[in-house]
């Protein structure tokens, strides 16, 4: 069951406005990963690249992309969000408020590059998400990359079968998250893109959300801890354990005009 569509927007919009909460913070609290998540995706960008990042929340990405690309646009359907990213100090970053399912090129025009960074998970199934990522497809020049970095299904299911087997808790359910199933979401990217890179994130979620946890028992692990910062920088490094992946992470060139 889905969550309704209203009721996850204002979760984003309550929690961009949580007192004590910081920018890095504000949209997942797993500091390493999202350092894992920035460092991958500057591997991907140009100095002279236009580059639009659709649900950019507070706008932390954004603006550490930045000061690496031509443009960068960061667009979010939570006005609170945007409030919050220009409240904050934009610098050379651009923020505009916009709903990846309204998304087009008449709005911002066509980029060289578009980072979904755990933005369609949020949306309320298959459906829209595949309106999400043709709006997409739009926006993106010929040649152009998509950087998707989202929710894996088989990876989550993965993770929690070996938690269990090491005597850990399943990782409680995300409410307002809808995974991806690996084989449907390729299926369909097919349609308008060409698959450059895939880019698990499966070192850090052992370390992470297996080592860590079976270390520090009974306690709970901490997310800013020098053992996961350990585990992002391994992951930038070593491809290994695909399948323990949370993070459905692939780089794509929109296809060519037929």
């Amino acid at each position: 069951m889905t969550a309704p569509v209203e009721m996850v927007k204002q979760f984003w919009e309550g929690r961009a406005e949580a007192p004590g909460v910081g920018d890095s913070e504000v949209t997942h609290a797993d500091v390493w990963q999202r350092e894992l998540e920035i460092e991958t995706i500057l591997k991907y960008l140009g100095r002279g690249d236009r580059v639009l990042d659709v649900g950019c929340g507070s706008g932390y990405t954004t603006k550490r992309l930045a000061p690496h690309v031509a443009e960068v646009i960061g667009v979010d359907y939570s006005d609170a969000m945007i409030r919050r990213a220009v409240g904050s100090g934009s610098g050379p970053a651009v923020f505009a408020v916009k709903d990846v399912l309204e998304l087009g090129p008449a709005d911002f025009g066509v980029f060289d590059v578009v980072i979904s960074e755990r933005c369609l998970i949020n949306l309320s199934g298959w459906v829209e998400q595949r309106r999400a990522i043709d709006n997409v497809a739009t926006v993106l020049r010929p040649g152009g990359r998509f950087i998707f970095i989202e929710g894996g299904r088989q990876g989550r299911k993965n993770l929690n079968l070996l938690r269990t087997t090491a005597g850990l808790e399943a990782m409680p359910t995300v409410w307002h998250n809808v995974d991806f199933d690996e084989a449907e979401t390729l299926a369909y990217l097919d349609r308008d893109f060409v698959l450059e890179r895939r880019l698990p994130f499966g070192v850090y979620d052992f370390v992470a959300r297996v080592v860590h946890p079976l270390l520090v028992a009974p306690d709970a692990p901490v997310y800013d801890s020098r053992i996961n910062e350990i585990a992002a920088t391994l992951a930038l490094h070593v491809d290994a354990f695909p399948e323990l992946s949370r993070v459905f992470c692939r780089v794509l060139a929109r296809r060519e005009a037929a």
